[in-house]
């Protein structure tokens, strides 16, 4: 029961932190489209990278997830 309070844990955590990063990209490329005068408008740009950005962040969820949780058990496991 503790490995899996630890799975869901790092799951959590990964899934929260690769959010913020990936919503905070996204909000410095589009303010920095405002200064463009050929680059489309933020809100036509977000709306056609929402799908991408969606995918990125469950994949790079996944993959940061399970390397946290391969860390935190086999480290659980040598503390106990």
């Amino acid at each position: 029961m503790r490995y899996l309070l630890l799975i869901l844990a790092s799951y959590t955590c990964s899934y929260w932190l690769v959010g913020l990063l990936i919503r905070g990209q996204l909000a410095d490329i589009a303010q920095g489209l405002r200064h463009r005068p050929d680059a489309p408008t933020p809100g036509q740009y977000l709306r056609e990278v929402e799908q991408h950005a969606r995918r990125a962040h469950r994949q790079y969820s996944l993959m940061a997830g399970s390397a946290l949780a391969l860390v935190i058990c086999l480290l659980a496991y040598w503390l106990s």
